[in-house]
């Protein structure tokens, strides 16, 4: 399992606090700005209280319509952006989480404008390119986008009776039931796929993600518990790396298609490392068969040591650059699979 090498040590910790009363008084999210300029530790844990009072009154939808509200373009998001940082994680009612951003987060970026005008591909047959210049010729806004589970997890989420329907075919549905008990799959408590997952991935995606998330973009996830799951699919915890012989054959493949057909998909991008079961499923899947004009597999080629933590770091940073159009923010050792 590509794992995290941990979360960085909360700095700047205030003291966490009840939900207190929402007013109804409209926050002044410069204030925020302000208040996190004078900041300079790499990660700040604002509490729930303290943050209510910097702004001057958080509005009722920073609970309501949680998590949406807390991602996308919105005064709030500008705010922390503006003083050079992303959100980590929010704790409702408690805390909220903030960490130093990279020069690409900060930079405002116009995500109406078309992509910069890149050379087109020679199409030569299934072949690996390094670089991004593939990646700018896909929309991710439209693309069937693939990523791995990670072996951290978040604890917790919102208790529920039971897990929601599932729209997922019968038989990977049968098969998550099969492998529940080996799997240790809990679910008790549910949260969205995106946010369960905090390695190291994860964490290097960070608001890019959670952008993708609230703008409904087409996120599919393979995991160890559940095969295949929904960026956005309440999940619960589990503790099982993903083995394609856990599941009967062609059922991940067979969700997949099923899935890109599901979202009228032309393009497939995939971001895994290169020897993993996640790669394994992802090459072997027939994407023609849904109709795909184009699938690719991003990979890392890593030198030196680290590279547990250092390939899915610099996944998520090609996550981050693929979304947020930024052809110079890719990293070094990239690489570019074509699949079909």
């Amino acid at each position: 399992m590509e794992s995290s090498a941990g979360s960085p040590a909360c700095a700047g910790f205030v003291g966490a606090g009840s939900v207190g009363n929402m007013t109804s008084i409209r926050a002044d999210w410069v204030r925020l700005t302000e208040w996190l300029a004078e900041h300079t530790e790499p990660v700040v844990v604002i509490g729930w209280n303290e943050l209510d009072a910097i702004v001057g009154g958080l509005p009722e939808s920073a609970t309501k319509h949680y998590p949406q509200w807390w991602h996308g373009d919105r005064p709030n998001t500008r705010a922390w952006r503006r003083a050079g940082y992303e959100l980590v994680r929010v704790d409702v009612g408690r805390t909220v989480t903030l960490r130093k951003s990279t020069a690409a987060e900060t930079g405002e970026t116009d995500r109406t404008a078309p992509r910069p005008s890149v050379p087109q591909p020679v199409d030569n047959g299934r072949h690996t390119v390094s670089g991004g210049g593939l990646l700018q010729t896909i929309d991710p806004r439209s693309a069937l986008i693939l990523l791995s589970c990670s072996g951290d997890k978040a604890r917790g989420g919102i208790h529920r009776a039971a897990a929601p329907g599932s729209s997922w075919p019968l038989d990977l549905q049968q098969a998550r039931a099969r492998l529940a008990g080996a799997a240790r799959v809990d679910e008790v408590q549910l949260m969205p796929a995106w946010q369960r997952y905090t390695g190291s991935f994860y964490q290097s995606a960070g608001s890019a993600l959670a952008e993708a998330a609230s703008a409904g973009a087409h996120v599919t996830i393979l995991s160890g518990g559940y095969g295949v799951v929904h960026a956005d699919e309440a999940i619960g915890w589990y503790d099982r790396q993903l083995n394609p012989a856990d599941w009967p054959a062609g059922v991940l493949e067979d969700a997949l298609i099923s899935e890109a057909a599901r979202v009228s998909a032309q393009d497939v991008v995939a971001f895994a490392a290169r020897t993993t079961g996640y790669a394994r499923i992802i090459r072997r899947t027939p994407w023609r068969r849904a109709g795909i004009r184009r699938a690719v597999l991003v990979t890392v080629i890593s030198s030196g040591g680290g590279a547990m933590v250092k390939v899915p770091r610099d996944l998520g940073i090609a996550f981050r650059a693929f979304w947020s159009g930024l052809p110079d923010a890719y990293p070094t050792g990239m690489r570019v699979e074509e699949l079909t």
